[in-house]
């Protein structure tokens, strides 16, 4: 009946009256936190790094897709995605940074990803340390976009 149509917060069930008739609320819009909660940007060593901090995961995802997707539009010779302040990183977080790094990639901009070596584990679990193959700190990572 309301086939690819969606209603701004329950709108067809306020103006008949189902809404409260069948006891239902209304479902809140999520309240995603801004993509600065989360990242910084900055030029260090003559790179623009991407510094993910705190939760990167499936409640933070939205905002910083969108947000990172604006920083591939700056159009820098160079990247550097740190992850050494994330606390914590699932599958999203980490297919953020590949789509991140594809994205990159296709720029032909350098690339690189620095991080802790708790953060390397999960890269092998992942099963995505060859392809990000990280470096512990901005010097290494300033090294490899040169050597590219």
């Amino acid at each position: 009946m309301y086939e690819n149509s969606l209603l701004p917060e329950n709108t067809l069930l306020h103006e008949s009256g189902l809404l409260h008739e069948s006891g239902l609320e209304p479902v809140p819009t999520p309240a995603w936190p801004a993509p600065g909660e989360h990242a910084l940007l900055g030029a260090r060593d003559g790179l623009l790094v991407v510094d993910l901090h705190g939760d990167v995961d499936l409640a933070t995802a939205t905002p910083l897709r969108e947000w990172l997707d604006s920083v591939v539009a700056l159009r820098a010779p160079a990247y550097v995605v740190d992850l050494r302040r994330t606390t914590f990183i699932d599958s999203t977080g980490l297919n953020l940074v590949l789509r991140f790094r594809r994205r990159v990639r296709e720029s032909e901009a350098g690339f690189a990803v620095v991080c802790a070596p708790r953060t390397v584990r999960l890269l092998r679990a992942h099963g995505t340390l060859d392809v990000l193959d990280p470096v512990p700190g901005l010097p290494e990572a300033a090294s490899r976009i040169a050597g590219r």
